[in-house]
């Protein structure tokens, strides 16, 4: 999967790139993102509900992204809630160029992972690039809705 599109994506981002749906700023939308990867690269602690729920969501959420969204950002449902966890929108004082270099790193540690499968406490066992595309997906998905994702 060629991040490289995500990349040029996010240096098309700016700070009052205005989302076409949504509640969440630009910088509050890199902090989400980035929160995203980090769970999916196992760097945060779940608590037991949410690793139950996201071991049947996880299951659910992939078989929704691959065969009834096809990973098409134009069909993915919009303003759904979010676990408390990826929530941003308490994070008044984000430097938004902060947010963009450590959404940045994030992505690039995701695509250098090279291991088959990937465990994670929310999301179980993920083959390497079903979790690539996971991540891709999800990223593309909100810069999609700062209109710098272009399909």
């Amino acid at each position: 999967m060629e991040y490289i599109k995500l990349y040029s994506s996010i240096d098309k981002l700016n700070e009052e790139s205005i989302p076409k749906w949504g509640k969440m700023n630009s910088s509050m939308m890199l902090k989400h993102c980035r929160r995203f990867v980090e769970m999916y690269l196992n760097k945060t602690k779940s608590n037991i509900l949410y690793s139950f729920v996201g071991l049947f969501f996880g299951v659910f959420h992939r078989f929704y992204l691959k065969y009834i969204v096809r990973y098409n950002v134009k069909n993915y449902i919009r303003n759904l809630p979010t676990l408390k966890f990826f929530n941003t929108y308490s994070d008044k004082n984000l430097v938004f160029e902060d947010e963009k270099i450590k959404l940045l790193n994030a992505l690039n540690e995701v695509e250098s992972v090279e291991k088959k499968y990937i465990y994670n406490n929310f999301h179980g066992i993920v083959p390497n690039k079903g979790f690539k595309k996971v991540v891709y997906f999800h990223t593309s998905y909100h810069l999609y809705q700062f209109n710098v994702y272009k399909t």
